[in-house]
């Protein structure tokens, strides 16, 4: 059986050159951000070392993508950096913590984002400009077993070095800082040990290289990750849900969202799909399993909200309820729904998602103002309405209906996933009908 990998995500506080000269196997990928770990090249019984984050210029994992990671089979480490504090925060879920910063997070030396944040480069290899609090502890300590500070100022000396903020905290200013708060000769030590060794004190770069060698014996041991005391049903929301569909939705080419769209949009017998998608999906059928369960889709609606029996109108079809009352978010990660889906995709569609995404591209670039540093819709939500009575052929007062029945939760969400196929839509007009009365 294949070994997994070691992913390691990591910035400012080890270079990935240097990760790689010790440990060529391992995959070094840019600080976690949010959408890391919705990625299809990690896996299950693979190991991920957590050491830097982005947090200033993109948005940071959420601490729920963390709980995706190891729901997946993923062994998560969280070290030296943002990775120790999000370990501690999950630790009862199942992250392990790493290091010697971890450690003084756990004993409540430090507390915050801020002792271990740094100001680097936005840009790979993202060298740091500043120095982290827990490195100036870490010499802290080195001073008193030099002689050069006292055990009970040490408390005194950090407190002077936390004040500072952290982007401004560089080697001179740390010096600095020592003599206005009367430590001259911890300032020329200080100096000294770090003119003679740039990674003297460096605390956090220690604690990566560590977590690597632990994540090496953890696969070597067939470690796999899981969520631990937390119910399913508590963390798995559909807010995480919709980030792990918008990031898993932008793989393929084209992109599976796009796929999913066109058909939805497109397809005019989708209604059939969507509601074989619904009686699949709530009765819980297996792929390969006769009969499924005894119960039948109205019984699992009835259940979902705590009625005897779901109302259904004697002068409305059963499905016409159905489609009204509920339209659930998918998960495109899960390749049986994604099957069910994606059931009546001909051969030919996926070159004309691609067609239809390349020809609103050019049109885009054609009069996008970048001097303006924002995007636009092709046409706004009224315009988009129109568009969709033509392409189904029915008048306006039905829309809303046709968008729950084709899987899309109201209008607004139809004219958005359609944006992307306007162009095409308007110069083939292969899928325009006569106008909707």
């Amino acid at each position: 059986m294949e070994k997994g990998r070691i992913h390691v995500y990591v910035g400012p506080t080890c270079q990935a050159d240097d990760i790689l000269q010790r440990f060529p196997e391992v995959v070094v990928h840019p600080p976690v951000s949010h959408g890391s770990f919705f990625s299809s090249e990690i896996e299950s019984g693979d190991v991920a070392v957590v050491v830097d984050g982005f947090y200033h210029h993109r948005l940071g994992a959420r601490h729920k993508e963390y709980l995706y990671a190891l729901d997946r089979g993923v062994t998560v480490i969280g070290t030296a950096s943002i990775g120790a504090l999000r370990a501690l925060e999950l630790s009862a879920y199942g992250m392990a913590g790493f290091g010697v910063v971890h450690q003084l997070y756990r004993a409540g030396v430090f507390d915050g984002d801020d002792a271990v944040a740094v100001a680097h480069e936005e840009d790979a290899p993202y060298s740091s400009l500043s120095v982290p609090l827990v490195n100036l502890y870490t010499a802290a300590q080195a001073a008193r077993a030099a002689g050069v500070l006292e055990a009970g100022d040490i408390d005194d000396v950090v407190s002077a070095l936390r004040s500072e903020y952290y982007p401004t905290r560089t080697h001179a200013r740390v010096a600095h800082i020592l003599r206005r708060v009367g430590r001259p000769a911890m300032a020329e030590w200080y100096e000294r040990q770090v003119g003679g060794d740039p990674y003297v004190f460096d605390q956090k770069r220690e604690d990566c290289l560590g977590a690597i060698d632990a994540a090496r014996h953890l696969v070597a041991a067939g470690a796999v990750g899981q969520v631990t005391g937390a119910d399913g049903a508590d963390w798995k929301t559909l807010f995480l849900r919709t980030w792990s569909n918008h990031f898993v939705g932008m793989t393929g080419s084209p992109p599976l969202a796009h796929r999913l769209a066109y058909q939805q949009i497109f397809n005019p017998g989708y209604a059939r799909v969507w509601g074989r998608y619904l009686d699949e999906t709530y009765r819980g059928h297996q792929q390969g399993t006769a009969g499924g369960n005894a119960c039948d889709l109205a019984d699992a609606v009835s259940r979902r909200i705590g009625a005897e029996r779901f109302p259904f109108s004697t002068t409305r079809r059963k499905a016409d309820w159905l489609y009204d009352f509920i339209c659930p978010v998918p998960d495109l990660s899960d390749p049986r729904e994604v099957e069910l889906l994606l059931s009546a995709e001909e051969s030919t569609d996926a070159d004309s998602v691609a067609r239809h995404l390349r020809q609103t591209r050019e049109f885009t670039d054609q009069v996008h103002d970048p001097t303006s540093g924002k995007t636009s819709d092709v046409l706004p939500e009224e315009a988009g309405k129109i568009l969709l009575c033509r392409i189904w052929g029915m008048p306006s007062d039905e829309l809303s209906r046709e968008c729950r029945r084709r899987g899309i939760p109201n209008i607004k969400a139809a004219v958005r996933i359609l944006q992307p196929f306007i162009v095409g839509a308007v110069k083939e007009r292969a899928h325009l009908r006569a106008e909707a009365v």
